[in-house]
């Protein structure tokens, strides 16, 4: 009778965990309401809903976290939890959003908000508090797609709040020119900067610093100084009167 009743009991839960409905996913869940991110979090659910119907006993999230991880590089972290008995909870956080940017085609000039790995995350949107960065494309880009390297993102973030520490002067908008590797800072004074990308902001900048007693950036009308050249000995510096 013991021998019996186990083997009923062990039948009746082998059944109950891998044969029944009871165990079987019929929901995903995003655990955080606050995200916005509504492109997003579709398509997280979307690839999840792969695992609808399979049985949450034995299925293998950490393929799924991985799966995701890969298709979504603006997560920057993303975790899967079994609600048992039919629930898949979702948790993940983003890059931060780090600058305004506005790409001109040759048809229509459109607007995005961008996280710190440079990917489109909000089109037609700008926040006050974000840098802005002008860029020119052949085509739009869709939310969800990388916009620019997040190395030059990084690199043209960095240069702005430098220049504004370094020389009190607010910075409008940074204009990205991907094919000359330059950039053009316009700052406040309505006067541009021209900065080489694939040398250091710092050593450019510690030039044009040098460079103040005897040209007065606040108070000179200035159209452009130009930081791209190095002279012989470095500090060489080419700018514009209006």
């Amino acid at each position: 009778l013991i021998i019996a009743f186990t083997l009923f009991i062990s039948i009746f839960l082998i059944y109950q965990f891998f044969f029944s409905g009871y165990f079987l996913i019929s929901s995903i869940e995003l655990i955080d309401k606050k995200i916005d991110n509504k492109y997003l979090t579709e398509n997280i659910k979307k690839t999840l809903s792969e695992a609808i119907g399979k049985n949450i006993i034995i299925i293998d999230l950490k393929d799924f976290e991985l799966k995701i991880a890969n298709k979504f590089p603006e997560i920057k972290e993303i975790t899967l939890r079994k609600n048992y008995p039919k629930t898949i909870n979702v948790e993940f956080t983003e890059y931060p959003l780090v600058a305004n940017i506005s790409i001109t085609t040759d048809v229509v000039k459109k607007t995005y908000i961008i996280n710190s790995v440079g990917y489109a995350i909000k089109e037609n949107m700008q926040l006050t508090n974000l840098p802005t960065i002008e860029m020119t494309a052949d085509a739009p880009v869709n939310v969800g797609t990388p916009i620019i390297e997040a190395k030059k993102l990084e690199y043209i973030i960095n240069t702005t709040k430098y220049y504004e520490d370094k020389f009190g002067m607010k910075v409008l908008s940074t204009t990205y020119k991907k094919n000359a590797r330059e950039i053009r800072i316009l700052t406040e004074k309505k006067f541009e900067i021209w900065m080489d990308i694939e040398q250091p902001f710092e050593t450019q900048l510690k030039k044009l610093k040098k460079t103040l007693v005897k040209l007065d950036i606040h108070k000179e009308p200035l159209q452009y100084i130009d930081l791209r050249i190095a002279g012989e000995n470095g500090d060489k510096i080419i700018y514009k009167r209006k």
